[in-house]
């Protein structure tokens, strides 16, 4: 038998980090099912899912938080399940104003979308006197909303907002 927990880590970013970890995670017999890293201004934050066996989940898990220049947690988890839901990909690009990214994830809680990815940026435009605000998204989509409504409700939330589907 085996255990599944899920573990974050981030701190500052440093060549060997993600190597330390797997290191750790290889010399209790676990191995990384999925992962994702994400450096931002010399910080790195990293979650992936360990699968190990049961004997070794305690040392594991001592093993892993005793890393002393990064902070950890640990959580449990269940094996994925299938939904009934497909898969949706956005990239919005819009005039750049606050609770912007409120207003889009509000909208989509309302029609039960999981959000799986959200990367957005701001940059100034001196010439236009303010600044753009764009993002990508990756979305679970339940089947029984309209995909072609939610991307019209998106852009109903301000003009001058274009959000195109990304195939």
């Amino acid at each position: 038998m085996s255990d599944l927990f899920l573990v974050t880590a981030t701190g500052e970013d440093k060549p060997g980090t993600l190597n330390r970890l797997a290191d750790i995670t290889h010399s209790h017999q676990g191995k990384w099912l999925s992962s994702r890293v994400v450096n931002l201004d010399g910080q790195v934050a990293c979650i992936f899912k360990v699968q190990v066996p049961q004997k070794n989940t305690q040392a594991l898990q001592q093993a892993l938080l005793a890393v002393d220049d990064l902070h950890l947690s640990i959580n449990g988890c269940k094996p994925a399940h299938l939904s009934q839901s497909e898969s949706l990909s956005l990239v919005i690009d819009a005039e750049d104003r606050p609770g912007l990214i409120n207003d889009i994830t509000r909208l989509l809680v309302g029609h039960g979308v999981n959000v799986n990815k959200l990367e957005c940026h701001r940059m100034s435009v001196p010439e236009a006197g303010g600044s753009v605000f764009t993002a990508e998204l990756d979305l679970m989509v339940p089947d029984s909303e309209n995909t072609a409504g939610i991307i019209a409700e998106i852009e109903g939330l301000q003009s001058q907002m274009v959000v195109n589907q990304v195939h």
